[in-house]
């Protein structure tokens, strides 16, 4: 082997000995501290809590809560400390071989960033596909529930009938809610605990609607099929726009990465072309001007097409 193998090679195991040291003493200490749960699968992995823990106040807080979010949103069966140690891990492989490949700094800092953004972009389309199906599942929950309150089922009936014949996505969700309800957590406390760990409109409408309920009386069964048809009617509304503007979007979308494709291909095959943005002060303050404006234009488009869907 090479020196520059052998280097790599030693490179990907000290990345792989954090990563696997890293897992080793989450273990422990969650072990210690008694905050592990057993799944169906028998594995042990910590409950997450992140859904009952109140908004968080200063940035740093924010950001970790939103991490944690992301991270249990997602529907994976890793923990954010798990998921955290995997963009560090991705993001040390990639730096390093970009350096030790070309010896450029500017590269090793490119794959570091790739590296830690590729497992948070999994992770966001994942909590985006899982929401999106959840929302398609929920009115077929509803019309369960409503005939279950129809036949004479109480709330709590409805709920244990649900987590056994939905399936899913929502049944787990409803599982958790109905083992919760069976250890004596209040009806309210459990469902503003739904609401928090699927956040979606209609389950927070839901959890509203099955508390006022619960503490009022009424007609439940005529409002979970009121809600039903609400919901089948919102899919249908955002199935007809994402038809209509589905040809702006997908031109917005080649618009907003032929630059970045377009520079990625003159810096890998004539690169002599862009070695003056890197010789000269103007070149290097035009290249980061432009990096900056591209960042902008990309979280612009992302804002515009998440407003139209």
């Amino acid at each position: 082997m090479t020196p520059t193998q052998l280097t790599l090679l030693a490179f990907f195991s000290g990345a792989m000995l954090i990563f696997a040291t890293g897992m080793l003493l989450r273990s422990l200490i969650l072990a210690g501290a008694g905050g592990v749960a057993t799944t169906s699968s028998g594995r042990l992995r910590r409950l997450p809590a992140v859904a009952d823990d109140s908004s968080a106040r200063d940035l740093g807080a924010k950001i970790d809560q939103g991490f944690n979010r992301l991270v249990l949103e997602s529907g994976t069966q890793i923990v954010p400390m798990s998921a955290f140690l995997l963009c560090v891990t991705t993001a040390l492989a990639l730096g390093g071989f970009g350096w030790f490949y070309t010896l450029e700094p500017a590269i090793a800092l490119g794959g570091a960033v790739t590296g830690m953004l590729v497992p948070l972009a999994v992770l966001a389309v994942r909590r985006s596909w899982r929401i999106a199906e959840i929302r398609k599942e929920l009115p077929h929950v509803l019309d369960m529930m409503a005939r279950a309150t129809r036949a004479g089922q109480s709330t709590e009936q409805a709920i244990e009938l649900v987590a056994a014949e939905a399936g899913g996505l929502l049944g787990p969700e409803f599982a958790h809610c109905a083992r919760q309800l069976s250890m004596g957590r209040s009806f309210d406390r459990v469902m503003k605990s739904l609401a928090h760990r699927v956040r979606l409109v209609e389950i927070r409408i839901l959890s509203t609607t099955l508390i006022v309920q619960k503490q009022a009386g009424g007609r439940l069964s005529e409002t979970l099929d009121r809600m039903s048809q609400v919901v089948r009617d919102r899919l249908m509304s955002q199935r007809q726009i994402k038809a209509a503007t589905g040809a702006g979007r997908a031109s917005t979308l080649v618009v907003s990465v032929i630059s970045p494709i377009a520079y990625a291909f003159v810096f890998l095959f004539h690169r002599s072309h862009l070695q003056i943005m890197f010789d000269s002060p103007t070149g290097r303050t035009l290249l980061i001007a432009a990096l900056a404006l591209e960042i902008i234009g990309l979280i612009w488009v992302a804002a515009l097409l998440r407003t139209e869907s």
